[in-house]
């Protein structure tokens, strides 16, 4: 497939699987016949692809959010720990002063030991933090083909309802710029 064929191919699989166009709509706008489309759609299972598209970048971004919300609600619920000598938590044999021997524990002030594990992040936490926070402002601050598509779409609709002319003519030159962004491999 050629370079020109190939960013045709890209554009109009992201028409029809991310913007839900048809295959008529897709042929009309990028000057094709829609049996070019359709051969297209059904060789590469686009429908297929259409549907199982539930990893979109606000979907992504949310489950982010939702495990960094997780791991820092397992750390504020955490039970802190002491690190308490054995010897503390095990009763002693001691014998009144009429013999009888009797259990006791030691008497000790838990605060008066170093906790061993508490209700802040460890370096397991601080890691699994860092990444998914590095992930969730790549996410956010990444622009990709898909979203300028989306963008101009949006435009495009709404330039729509007060000029269809102007729509149209704007329609070509989003085409153009997305055509562009995507044969020199800019995103």
């Amino acid at each position: 497939m050629g370079v020109k064929k190939q960013v045709e191919h890209d554009l109009a699989k992201r028409y029809y699987v991310n913007d839900g166009l048809s295959q008529k709509e897709i042929a009309e706008r990028l000057k094709l016949t829609e049996k070019t489309v359709g051969a297209w759609v059904k060789k590469g299972d686009w429908d297929k692809e259409k549907v199982s598209l539930l990893v979109t970048k606000d979907n992504q971004i949310t489950s982010l959010y939702g495990q960094l919300q997780a791991v820092n609600d397992e750390i504020k619920t955490r039970l802190v720990v002491r690190d308490i000598p054995n010897f503390m938590l095990k009763p002693i044999k001691l014998k009144d002063s009429s013999g009888d021997e009797k259990l006791e524990y030691p008497v000790y002030k838990a605060e008066d030991y170093p906790i061993l594990i508490g209700n802040f992040p460890n370096s397991k936490d601080t890691d699994m933090i860092s990444k998914l926070t590095t992930a969730i402002k790549r996410l956010e601050t990444e622009t990709n083909i898909g979203e300028t598509i989306s963008v101009a779409k949006n435009l495009v609709l709404f330039i729509r309802s007060i000029d269809s002319a102007f729509a149209n003519q704007l329609t070509t030159y989003c085409d153009a710029f997305i055509k562009q962004k995507m044969s020199d491999g800019t995103k």
